[in-house]
């Protein structure tokens, strides 16, 4: 018997060692503490319209490698430090919050942690695949099943975006050598309805792209929202092209929005491109000038190009370009003017690394809308060029970051709104944001 108990803790202490020498555990943390201050943001119409916001930001991801398994699970904190935002909402009884503030997609907002990711995927690789009847062999074929919920963004996150919610549902990745790659998700995610009747709202995403051409990337994704219980149904096709190279890259990207609700045909269209350069030189350092352009269709609910999932949140802030409008395909920091529909976004920043550690730069953005009450203001003959109709303001600022070392930055930076006239109200002052914020990573 003796000798049997001795077998056993052997086999068991081999079987240890073993496992844990093909096992690999990582925890990433990345934490985010931001001050905004903001100072006139009605423009005028009141004399209280100043307010300051302290936030914070927690992601921790555990994830655990385990020969072709991987499991991840992760957890998000978010919300206010010692800020009471009721009281300026109460010294402003004329104004509520904007109504992206009111669709925050969080299931909280007030610190306590929630799982934004647990998932487990299976890494399955073939080398040297004999093609059927064809006489020829892949050298390499890998295909990457996942299920739980993951974070998840397709091309640029424009129709499918992670707004720091993962979606619960079935994924597959198949890349077959340098010739084409296959993603697909199928999702269920509770629409608003469903807490009443208890309906599910899916969303399925199809993308089939390739990187034949070493620096190239393109291809067509489809993505399907249904919502069976409202009869609502919007299908979106994207076509993509993107190019990376050593000194510069860009993005071109057009989607088309087709479907159905009850009786009603949706229609609509995406306009994208964004393309940077990078550079060295002596006294400038590290330097790089981005330039951007979007255009989405405005109207009525069938034709206004609006998918659910874009990714519009950056946080407790809005996602999108400019440091205080944060404009994105659906709408801008200050929300859309009465009357105005669809996007328009044509800007560039500038960043430079005249110190060891130290970046700085300045940027310049213009928002319109391609729908818009006639007598609105109108745009710019650049911004006509590319499709805007009506304009709403423009945004200029400077930014600034200092990298401590590649664990902690520090950024700050101070950015000016100017409505154009009579859009919002008919007195239209300058509004400012100030924000300093740190960035922990380890």
């Amino acid at each position: 018997m003796r000798k049997y108990i001795l077998l056993i803790l052997s086999s068991l202490l081999i079987l240890k060692n073993s496992i844990f020498s093909l096992t690999k555990f990582y925890i990433n943390t990345d934490y985010k503490l931001s001050y905004n201050n903001y100072s006139n943001i009605d423009f005028g119409k009141t004399s209280n319209n100043d307010f300051e916001k302290i936030y914070s930001n927690l992601n921790l991801n555990l994830k655990t490698l385990i020969d072709e398994f991987e499991f991840n699970f992760s957890l998000n904190s978010i919300g206010e430090v010692g800020c009471d935002r009721s009281n300026y909402y109460v010294k402003m009884s004329t104004v509520t919050k904007f109504k992206w503030e009111q669709e925050l997609p969080y299931p909280n907002i007030n610190m306590v942690p929630y799982i934004s990711e647990v998932y487990a995927k299976y890494n399955y690789r073939l080398e040297n695949f004999k093609i059927p009847v064809v006489n020829a062999s892949l050298n390499e074929v890998n295909i990457n099943t996942s299920l739980g919920r993951q974070r998840k963004n397709f091309i640029e996150g424009l129709v499918v975006g992670d707004n720091g919610v993962g979606y619960d549902g079935v994924f597959l990745e198949i890349f077959v050598d340098k010739y084409f790659y296959f993603e697909t998700m199928f999702s269920k995610i509770l629409s608003i309805s469903s807490f009443l009747d208890n309906k599910y709202f899916s969303l399925n995403t199809f993308l089939l792209g390739s990187k034949f051409f070493e620096e190239f990337d393109f291809g067509v994704c489809n993505t399907i929202e249904n919502n069976k219980f409202l009869n609502d149904k919007k299908i979106f096709y994207e076509f993509f092209l993107k190019r990376q190279l050593e000194n510069y890259y860009y993005i071109f990207e057009y989607a088309i929005q087709k479907g159905k609700k009850e009786n009603k045909d949706y229609s609509g269209s995406l306009w994208f491109f964004k393309a940077g350069a990078f550079g060295e030189s002596k006294y400038l350092g590290t330097s790089k000038a981005e330039v951007v352009w979007l255009l989405s269709s405005g109207g009525g609910d069938e034709s206004r190009f609006y998918p659910t999932f874009s990714k519009t949140y950056d946080g407790l802030e809005p996602y999108g370009w400019g440091n205080f409008a944060r404009g994105n395909l659906k709408s801008i920091f200050f929300d859309l003017p009465d009357g105005y529909s669809g996007m328009f976004i044509l800007g560039f920043n500038v960043t430079l690394n005249p110190f060891k550690k130290f970046f700085s730069g300045l940027e310049y953005y213009l928002y319109s809308s391609p729908e818009a009450p006639s007598d609105k203001p109108d745009p710019s003959s650049t911004e006509k060029t590319l499709g805007a109709k009506k304009a709403i303001g423009l945004e200029y600022g400077i930014f600034a970051t200092y990298k401590f070392n590649s664990y902690i930055d520090i950024n700050f930076d101070y950015s000016i709104f100017i409505p154009s006239k009579n859009v919002y109200f008919e007195k239209n002052t300058p509004a400012t944001k100030i924000s300093l914020s740190t960035a922990i990573r380890f």
